[in-house]
């Protein structure tokens, strides 16, 4: 009977001892085993994630590399050129703001010699311009104005009235728009009495006369690229002229298309409005194509310089 009873309790015990351990081996192997790989794990890494608004604003250095053109132009008011007192009050002051680097001093200055390069210059001539008015019977007007742009003038004689040019030209080649603009209403025909070109040999008259509409031509291009209205109208009318170089149809149709994408006077858009209808008929559509390629290049970069010059 005791040989019984031990045998039952030693089979007890390894029962308990046999579970037991299967529990412990079973929450082991719960805490163990090694997880199903997710399949993120095993792919390619994501790129990066646009960046969001706020990181946009707060991060300075997750801007793009190549900027957007700016849409909102910049409108640049008309330089006022003119000179309350008389020029030659003001001549040196100018001089010395030109000679130092100053491009609206020296536009301002060479507009206000240009102006003078035209107004009498001795008694002498203020009496011949006041008899002529006279004799088309003036009601005073015109006399009146006669005698004040004398006043303003009277000093500046006739070598420093001619230095106009000098001041022009270099003020637009530093790029100043104002005085590319101007540049263009000097015909070659003044252009070469003011620069003492007149008495070249003919080969050399042409030469210098062309190299100076090719100059117009860039200091106008140049101009137009920085929102210059004034620019592209002049552009526009000599390339329609054909008279500078090929395409001249098509080049001009591209400048009427930008006039009329960057202005909002309404006389402007309808009379530009005309041209490019009337052009249509005189183009090809290959022609039409190309200006408008060329109308978009020039307004990427009329964005980017992001100045608008009102006529």
């Amino acid at each position: 009977m005791k040989k019984l009873l031990a045998t039952s309790l030693v089979a007890l015990l390894l029962s308990l001892l046999i579970s037991g351990g299967l529990f412990f081996i079973a929450s082991n192997n719960s805490d163990t085993q090694p997880q199903t790989p997710q399949i993120s794990a095993i792919q390619e890494p994501n790129p990066t994630p646009l960046a969001t608004e706020s990181e946009l604003v707060t991060n300075p250095n997750s801007s793009p590399a190549t900027p957007e053109p700016a849409e909102q132009l910049v409108v640049i008011e008309q330089t006022d050129w003119k000179l309350d007192q008389p020029l030659r009050t003001q001549l040196t002051r100018l001089k010395n703001l030109a000679d130092q680097g100053d491009l609206q001093a020296a536009y301002s200055l060479a507009m206000n010699l240009r102006f003078c390069n035209m107004v009498p210059l001795d008694e002498t001539d203020l009496e011949a311009r006041l008899q002529q008015a006279y004799q088309y019977k003036d009601d005073g007007v015109a006399i009146a104005n006669i005698k004040e742009r004398y006043q303003f003038c009277a000093g500046i004689d006739q070598q420093q009235r001619a230095e106009f040019y000098a001041y022009l030209e270099t003020a637009a080649k530093a790029g100043y728009v104002p005085a590319q603009e101007e540049m263009a209403t000097i015909t070659p025909e003044q252009y070469l009495k003011l620069t003492d070109a007149t008495e070249l040999a003919r080969q050399a008259y042409i030469q210098k006369r062309d190299e100076f509409i090719q100059l117009q031509l860039s200091l106008l291009e140049s101009a137009s690229q920085h929102g210059s209205i004034k620019a592209l109208i002049t552009l526009s009318n000599m390339h329609h002229s054909q008279n500078y170089g090929e395409h001249g149809r098509a080049k001009s149709y591209a400048f009427n298309l930008l006039i009329l994408e960057l202005t909002d006077d309404n006389e402007l858009q309808s009379r530009y409005s005309g041209f490019v209808q009337r052009r249509q008929s005189e183009l090809s559509p290959e022609q039409i194509e190309q200006a408008q390629v060329l109308s978009e290049q020039w307004l990427a970069m009329i964005k980017a310089n992001g100045s608008l010059y009102l006529p």
